[in-house]
Parts: C-alpha cells; sequence; structure tokens
C-alpha cells in the first residue's frame, strides 16, 4: 500500500508538470466522458427512470392496428368487454376558445373521463379532481386547469375553485388545480402542445358502433391499467377477442377495406414504449456518436501517453538499473493513466448535466419525458465506471510498452524502437477511422437533408402567412354551415387590405393534419370486376385557395363562388388521385360518392402537393368547396407582401371589426412550416456533423501533440543534420517502423553512414 501511495505521489507530481499534455489528455477524455455521461442521463430518464404516475409499469395505451386510435364507442366496448383491464380512461385534445377574461384567447384543452386522474394517481393540488357525475350529459362542464394556466390566467389566486368560465361560448366551472410537476403532454402520444385545461367529458353511448377510422367516430387517446399479474401479451390476447367480436357483431361499422376482420385488431402498447417513440432512434444515434467520440479520446489519450513514455525512458532505465520491477514500472504508468481517467471523468460529469440540457433544448421535437432527465448517483456511478474503462482502455498499451525499455538500449541513448512507432500508428489508424466514419455518415445525412430541402412542394410558400381560427361556440371540426358565410365574411375584410394578394381558408394545408378515408369512382372497376377504391386525402378550401398557394390547375376549372348554390356538390382533385384510377385529365367530370347524399362531381384537377411531408410522395387529394360544406375549424392562408407582423396586425383587426369574439392562434409563415418539417432531419445533420468535426479536432489535436513530442526528442539530432549542411527542407520524414532514409546530398556525408542505419 505505502509504494501503490509513493508511486501515486509521484505521478501526480510528473502530470503536474508536464501540465500541456496532462491538460490535453484530460481534456480529450472529458469530452468523450461526459458526452457518454450527457447520453445515459437521457437513455436513464426514458428507460430507467420511473414514471410519474402511480404504479405506471402496468399502464399500457390502446390503438387500432390500422394506426387510428379508438373511437368513443369503441372504448365503452372494451370497458365492457375486458378482462385484463381493471380501469380504463380516455382524453380527446381539442382547441376551445376562452372568453369573458379579457381579449378572446385559445386555450388547447383535454377532455377527459373521471377515471383519468385516479388511472394516473394524480391529486388536485388544490380543489378535486373529476367524479363520475360530471361525465353524465346535460350537466355543467366542469374544468380542471393547470398550474401554468392558473397562474396566467388566474394570478394564483385560491378563489379561482368555483369560478365560471367560458369555453367554447358555453359555462364551464372550475374544479381544480393540478400539481405543478404533473404534465401529459407527450408528442409522442399525437398530442401536439402542452395542455392549459383539462374538461369534463359529457359521454353519450351511441346508437350504433362508429369506429374512429371509419371517419364517423371520435378518435380518443386511449390509456389503461393491466390488472395485477397480467402481462402486455394477455392483455392483447383479450383485446384481440374483443376486436373479433365488434367486427362479427356490427359488420356494418367495419365495412371499411382497412377493416378486414382478418386484419383489424386493438394493440396495446405499454405506456414507457408509446412514450418513448420515435425518440429512440434518436437516443441510440446520440449514444453510438458519443461512442465513436470516446473510442477517438482513448486512442488520442493512449498515443499521447506513449510519446510522453518515450521521454522519459531514461527514467524508466534508471528505475530499472536500481531495481525497479516490471510489475512495479507497470504499475506506475497505469496509475498515471487513473489519474487522467479521473480528472477527465470529474471534468465530464460537470459538463454532461449541462450538455443533457442543451441536447434537450435542441430536440426538434418536445419531449416532456427527456427534459425531466437529472443528473444523480446513477448518473455518477456510470460515469466513474466509464472513466475507469477509458483508463483500463488507453493506459494499459502505454505501460506495458513503457515498461519494456532496457537500461543498455535507454542509457545509450535510443530512446524508441520500431514496435513503439507500430502502436502510434496503430492508435492513428483508429482515430483517422472513427473520424472517417463519423464525417461519411454527417455527409450522407447532409445530401439527405439537401435532397429533401430541394424536393418540390407543389405550392408557393413565399409571402404565404398561415394561422387557424375557430369559431366560437362550436365543437373543433364540427361541420357547420354557419361556418362557411362566417368566415367568407373574414376573407372579404382581410382581401381589402392593401397589400394583400389573396386569402383563403383550409381545413389542412400542406404539412399539417387533415382527414382522409376511401373513394370510389362510379364506373371505374379494377380487373375482378369490384369498383376500384382509393385512399384520399380531403380539405375544404374556399374559391382563392389555389390562388393564394399558387398550385396549378391542370384541367377543368377552380371553385366559384355561385357553387354555394349548387344542388349538386363538386369538387377538385389532384394529379395523383387521377393517376391511381387511370384515368388522367379525363377525371374531370367523373363522379364518386362521398356518404349518403348525391355524388361528388369532379370539376377539376390540381396539381400535386406534399400534403403528409417532404419525405411522403404525393397522396390522392379532394378538394370540396368551403361554400358547400363548412367547417367550424380552419387555417387562414394570406399571401402578401407585407411585413408578418404588420399583416397580422391588419388582419386582426379586420376579423376583429367582424366578431370581436374572434380568436386568432398558430400563426406561422409557410416557410416556418416547412422549416419544421425538415427540423428533424436538420438537427440528425448538425448532431453528426457537430460528432464528426469534434471527431476531426480530437484527431488533429493528438497527432499534433504527439508530432510534437517526437520533434523534440530529434532536436539534437537536427542541429547536428544543420550543422553538417542540411536545409530547412531537407531532413527527411519518419517511416512506419522508425527507418528514415536519408535524402542523396546528406546520404554522400561519410560522417553521417552510422545514422543511415539506426533507429530513432
Amino acid at each position: 500500500m505505502t509504494s501503490t501511495l509513493q508511486d501515486l505521489r509521484h505521478g501526480a507530481v510528473l502530470l503536474r508538470r508536464d501540465r500541456a499534455v496532462s491538460g490535453l489528455i484530460v481534456l480529450v477524455l472529458a469530452l468523450g466522458i461526459g458526452g457518454t455521461a450527457a447520453i445515459f442521463t437521457l437513455l436513464k430518464a426514458a428507460f430507467l427512470d420511473p414514471l410519474p404516475y402511480r404504479d405506471a409499469a402496468r399502464l399500457v395505451t390502446v390503438m387500432e392496428s390500422t394506426g387510428w386510435m379508438p373511437s368513443i364507442a369503441e372504448f365503452l366496448e372494451i370497458r365492457t368487454r375486458t378482462r385484463t383491464l381493471e380501469q380504463l380512461a380516455f382524453a380527446e385534445h381539442l382547441d376551445m376558445q376562452l372568453t369573458g377574461t379579457g381579449e378572446p384567447a385559445r386555450v388547447f384543452a383535454a377532455r377527459v373521463t373521471a377515471s383519468f386522474f385516479p388511472l394516473l394517481g394524480v391529486n388536485a393540488a388544490l380543489g378535486r379532481t373529476f367524479v363520475e357525475e360530471e361525465n353524465q350529459p346535460g350537466r355543467t362542464a366542469s374544468v380542471i386547469l393547470t398550474d401554468a394556466f392558473w397562474r396566467s390566467h388566474m394570478g394564483t389566486d385560491p378563489g379561482a375553485i368555483g369560478r365560471t368560465i367560458r369555453l367554447d361560448g358555453q359555462p364551464a366551472v372550475v374544479a381544480g388545480v393540478l400539481p405543478a410537476a404533473f404534465h401529459f403532454d407527450y408528442p409522442t402520444l399525437r398530442i401536439p402542445e402542452p395542455v392549459d385545461v383539462y374538461v369534463s367529458y359529457p359521454i353519450e353511448r351511441p346508437a350504433t358502433l362508429l369506429s374512429s377510422a371509419s371517419g364517423r367516430g371520435v378518435p380518443v387517446r386511449v390509456l389503461g391499467r393491466m390488472r395485477q399479474g397480467v402481462t402486455l401479451a394477455q392483455a392483447q390476447a383479450d383485446l384481440l377477442s374483443i376486436a373479433r367480436a365488434l367486427t362479427s357483431e356490427h359488420p356494418s361499422s367495419y365495412a371499411n377495406p382497412q377493416h378486414n376482420p382478418s386484419l383489424f385488431t386493438f394493440e396495446t402498447l405499454a405506456l414507457r414504449d408509446a412514450l418513448v417513440g420515435t425518440q429512440r432512434s434518436l437516443l441510440w444515434l446520440l449514444l453510438g456518436g458519443v461512442g465513436a467520440l470516446l473510442l477517438i479520446a482513448c486512442a488520442n489519450a493512449a498515443q499521447l501517453l506513449l510519446a510522453r513514455g518515450m521521454r522519459r525512458s531514461r527514467e524508466v532505465a534508471i528505475r530499472a538499473a536500481l531495481g525497479a520491477t516490471r510489475l512495479r514500472l507497470i504499475r506506475q504508468f497505469f496509475l498515471e493513466g487513473m489519474l487522467l481517467a479521473v480528472c477527465g471523468g470529474v471534468a465530464g460529469l460537470l459538463a454532461a448535466g449541462w450538455t443533457a440540457r442543451l441536447l434537450v433544448r435542441w430536440l426538434p421535437v418536445r419531449s416532456p419525458l427527456l427534459a425531466a432527465a437529472r443528473l444523480d448517483a446513477r448518473a455518477a456511478a456510470f460515469t466513474l465506471a466509464v472513466s475507469l474503462v477509458s483508463a483500463l482502455l488507453f493506459a494499459v498499451i502505454p505501460a506495458v510498452k513503457g515498461s519494456r525499455w532496457t537500461p543498455g538500449a535507454s542509457l545509450g541513448g535510443r530512446s524508441a524502437t520500431g514496435e513503439g512507432n507500430r502502436w502510434r500508428h496503430v492508435m492513428i489508424a483508429i482515430e483517422a477511422a472513427l473520424s472517417l466514419f463519423l464525417l461519411s455518415g454527417a455527409g450522407m445525412v447532409a445530401q439527405n437533408l439537401r435532397q429533401l430541402v430541394a424536393t418540390p412542394m407543389g405550392f408557393d410558400p413565399k409571402g404565404v402567412l398561415a394561422m387557424r381560427l375557430k369559431l366560437p361556440a362550436h365543437h373543433q371540426d364540427s361541420i357547420d354551415p354557419r361556418a362557411g358565410m362566417a368566415f367568407q365574411e373574414y376573407l372579404d375584410r382581410i382581401a381589402a387590405i392593401p397589400g394583400v394578394d389573396a386569402a383563403a381558408t383550409v381545413t389542412g394545408p400542406p404539412l399539417r393534419p387533415a382527414r382522409g378515408g376511401n373513394t370510389e369512382l362510379v364506373g371505374v372497376r379494377n380487373p375482378s370486376g369490384e369498383l376500384k377504391s382509393v385512399q384520399a386525402w380531403n380539405h375544404l378550401v374556399s374559391t382563392d385557395y389555389f390562388r393564394a398557394l399558387r398550385i396549378p390547375l391542370l384541367a377543368g376549372r377552380g371553385f366559384r363562388r355561385d357553387d354555394a348554390g349548387r344542388r349538386a356538390t363538386v369538387a377538385i382533385v389532384n394529379e395523383e388521385f387521377a393517376r391511381q384510377f387511370g384515368l388522367g385529365a379525363d377525371a374531370v367530370g367523373k363522379q364518386f360518392d362521398e356518404g349518403p347524399e348525391d355524388p361528388i362531381t369532379i370539376i377539376g384537377m390540381a396539381g400535386n402537393v406534399r400534403t403528409r411531408g417532404l419525405r411522403t410522395a404525393p397522396l390522392p387529394e379532394i378538394y370540396l368547396s368551403s361554400l358547400q360544406l363548412s367547417w367550424a375549424n380552419v387555417y387562414f392562408v394570406v399571401r402578401s407582401a407585407l411585413p408578418a407582423g404588420q399583416l397580422l396586425r391588419q388582419v386582426k383587426a379586420a376579423i376583429g371589426s367582424a366578431n370581436s369574439e374572434q380568436a386568432v392562434f398558430g400563426v406561422q409563415s409557410m416557410d416556418e412550416v416547412i422549416a419544421d418539417a425538415v427540423a428533424e432531419p436538420r438537427f440528425d445533420t448538425f448532431l453528426i456533423g457537430a460528432f464528426g468535426l469534434l471527431a476531426v479536432a480530437m484527431a488533429a489535436a493528438g497527432m499534433y501533440s504527439v508530432i510534437s513530442c517526437l520533434v523534440s526528442q530529434r532536436t539534437s539530432e537536427i542541429a547536428i543534420r544543420m550543422a553538417l549542411g542540411a536545409g530547412r527542407w531537407d531532413w527527411p520524414p519518419a517511416r512506419p517502423y522508425g527507418r528514415t532514409p536519408m535524402r542523396k546530398p546528406l546520404r554522400r556525408r561519410p560522417c553521417t553512414r552510422w545514422w543511415w542505419s539506426s533507429s530513432w
């Protein structure tokens, strides 16, 4: 023990004397270890830390195998029939308009069952949560405020409990305030933004079963708790039997080809897996990147220690001559490596928390799960373990190599061997290979991003401002004949603003959510003789929509004001719709059936638009006139050369002059919408590029330090060469195994022939 402490103190003194090399080793290790610790902190938050809900390991989400969320009717059937889930709840997320508290404002609400908060094990911080009676139809709605909403709109007033507010024009009584730490608004659960208020849901059992994917049922996010001892596989089998029973008992509700009884089922997913979602691949990408950086850091540290050890060959030889065993010398070198690894680990741990928070802030998608990541004892223990493993990786080779220097070779002036060069070149090769790997990955991702950004979108986003409006006192997405007239009045006032080129409404603009369903053209059949069916996305648009976004009309005509008085419903389809039916421009004049009303007539064909994302090829689309079919929740798109801020003020003033209670929200330019669509690939490019550049910088710093160290060992040789007449550019490069060939002018000198056959 005494000798170990002596070696430890001696190593600390030596490292302190050689501050430059020691500092560089600590820096590169801190980068590798700190990055690894930061990613481990995020992985721990995603997969290891307990979720902030009661008995979260038994919580599951329920989805349809078609990708849709179950409808309310399906939720009620599951709740009645299940044998494996002991508690079920659902939530529907929607926009609501808050009035009566000053300027009209839009709030993001979740309408939930009374079982929602007990299922999650959450109690109100103030007041109470919902009771079962509040889910009965005909009752005044109750509302529970989030802590953020309570602070921003109620000024933390405890007297807010029992106060009546108006949501969508209807009264709602405040029942409670949630704890500040409570969040259940994960984008991976298709909840796009933080929830402001939770509202009680009046549940009415429909006369017939309506599935959500049929387009007639209201889709809701379903949560459940498995009974004690039930496995996920057993819960899945239970829901499969329920799906089989529903498709057998209600065939008319599942007539859509997507709901083939042999294919349709309900799927259960553990809540943690649902919350992590697609961020799983991003986390493993991050771990792979920092793992490569850590290996580069270890290779860098190893070659720096090898070069540093060469300068200590005389010291090692003297210690060996004085009786130091090889094991003692190995221990000396290894303890010095351990000291460097611990210093790098401490520095990395200090930077890990900051790095993790920075990564979460830069994530392209909001992540409450990862935002809760914190450094704790487990992260510190992991960092210590990584430091020790790093020491093993980079200190063993220099320790074994340094202990082999013999007194005769070292004291005779030969401070390096070909074997030492071989190890250095191995380390350099490892660094170069890993750096090239990361740079190649960054190049491929950057190329994909460039191609993605250059993808034709089918519309012109320049100078277009998008915003959302919802008519007061109407349910989100509900069809309302007054909506078309009200929105048309808004459009007329906006179009009168000087500098506005065009204004239009649309239920789902490009790169934003839209609704879809299967469509059959009258008279168009498959080779089997059945009516051909194509899944198409539907949009309700106003007359100037194609002009506002500059979407070309390839055949037929656009919508007109006089379409409102027509008995027959008209539609415009896109080029992909016509192609999939094999019609081309001949699609104009065809009819398709979208419901119990008369068939819809196609009057025009528009160009393709990438509605579902830049990576998704154009899909079949149907545009319907908002003057014939109207929704109460739409987007406004306004094309103008005016600055966005000035345009928004004038648009709000124009709408306010028609309806002082109308809220305008979700304002974005279409350029910003596109930027959001490429945020994830842009983040991937930035991240991998940063890894690659950092790896190159670390490798370059390591190589520079090693070369500087080698040159410093050859100062006497260089001086002799210059004394013998060698010019500045005449001294030779090193060869891999220590052989350094003489240039011809120097080789002719007899006094230098001894050097030709020696190793430096």
